[in-house]
């Protein structure tokens, strides 16, 4: 019988695959429509800090989504990882001279930028290697997000590719639920 460990490692992998198969065209589109529904959603409509990563490959690119919020007049802000599992969210205001490829050559905000803290956020837009409807995540594993959203109280959504979503996600006690998800599908 596998542990929880290996059944996510497992997972990670089967996912890794699928992404390999993602055509530019359809992750386009795809990134499109759920940009358009999260830009939809109540709670990030009347949000004033948006707290949402930088879309790297086989996620939705969030492009769309920050610039929306920073010309809204929005506090944007962006997670920028400080050590090991360990990250903070900076503010960022302009998205070329703002950001820079950190350590796993995802775009970061630069670390000298305005920090907000969970407590200032009113919404977050979450990434994840893969999840289900119901809100559970897989990440990459090393509990970034978990650790951080701990606690917090604001609405968080989380978006995924539809031919990424899987039916169960295994779920640990420190393992922290989005309250939507928001995807691609008709």
């Amino acid at each position: 019988m596998m542990n929880q460990i290996e059944i996510k490692k497992n997972l990670r992998k089967e996912i890794k695959a699928r992404i390999a198969l993602l055509e530019q065209g359809y992750c386009q589109k795809a990134s499109e429509i759920i940009c358009e529904r999260v830009m939809a959603e109540p709670a990030y409509r009347t949000a004033k800090t948006v707290f949402c990563f930088v879309g790297t490959r086989g996620e939705p690119d969030t492009v769309k989504i920050l610039q929306d919020a920073l010309e809204s007049g929005k506090r944007v802000g962006v997670p920028l990882c400080v050590a090991d599992g360990i990250m903070e969210v900076r503010q960022i205001s302009d998205l070329n001279k703002d950001l820079k490829p950190g350590v796993f050559g995802i775009l970061e905000p630069l670390p000298e930028l305005p920090l907000i803290e969970a407590g200032e956020i009113d919404f977050a837009v979450l990434p994840c290697v893969t999840c289900d409807y119901q809100g559970n995540r897989l990440g990459h594993g090393k509990g970034y997000y978990d650790r951080f959203l701990k606690g917090t109280k604001f609405p968080t959504c989380m978006i995924c590719f539809e031919k990424l979503i899987s039916g169960n996600i295994p779920m640990d006690d420190h393992d922290q639920k989005a309250d939507s998800v928001i995807t691609d599908a008709e």
